[in-house]
């Protein structure tokens, strides 16, 4: 699986410059694709991966005031760039969760001769709703789901948060926010703003809006 993404992604790493330099420096290489399931609409309904620029998560991270206090969950994390970044901004812990186990399994691959192999990064190919969400102080979302499994993980962060006794406010950064009325009906977040997408003449990445929300049960 990792050699055939490394393979073929040869006119996306040219025609993005600035993210195959981050990957390099990293250590990494997180260029590829991964095709989503389902329907929109549907229960069992996931996106596809493709990695965002390293500009979009950079600033989407830098909004948020991501810390040394951090525990960064990335919901549909791939092949981890979200996972670097946030780590390589400083965060004291970051988990990286997806359904794909061979996504997972080259995440792990690239943690292993990156930079940041010695920094608290983790990879867990599983359900995020079997994912203990009771210490995540950020948490990143790229529009990984539909949202019923939307709002049952969100529910789930708030009986984590509960049952692990935390005080400190919840942090959502939505990126691609489709579902955003889900969080705005949750009850327990509030909308802190968002952030439009801003295209790199450089690059032919996608850009998307993002979203952010904090919790108000502190």
């Amino acid at each position: 699986m990792l050699s055939n993404l490394r393979n073929r992604n040869l006119t996306a790493r040219i025609r993005q410059p600035v993210d195959e330099l981050w990957d390099r420096y990293l250590g990494i290489r997180t260029f590829g694709h991964h095709p989503g399931s389902g329907s929109p609409g549907d229960r069992e309904w996931y996106m596809h991966y493709i990695p965002s620029s390293y500009r979009d998560v950079f600033a989407v991270l830098d909004r948020t005031g991501i810390g040394a206090d951090d525990i960064v969950t990335d919901v549909g994390c791939g092949l981890g760039r979200v996972v670097f970044a946030a780590s390589y901004r400083g965060a004291a812990r970051v988990d990286g969760i997806d359904l794909i186990p061979s996504l997972v399994e080259a995440a792990k691959s690239n943690l292993s001769s990156s930079r940041l192999k010695h920094r608290d990064i983790r990879f867990h190919a599983r359900n995020a709703l079997d994912h203990d969400l009771g210490e995540t102080t950020l948490l990143y979302l790229f529009h990984p789901f539909g949202p019923e499994i939307l709002g049952e993980v969100i529910e789930k962060a708030r009986n984590d948060r509960r049952s692990a006794g935390i005080r400190r406010a919840l942090r959502i950064a939505y990126v691609n926010p489709v579902g955003e009325a889900v969080l705005n009906e949750a009850g327990w977040l509030r909308p802190v703003g968002h952030m439009p997408p801003r295209n790199e003449w450089v690059s032919n990445a996608l850009h998307y809006r993002t979203a952010f929300w904090e919790s108000t049960d502190t």
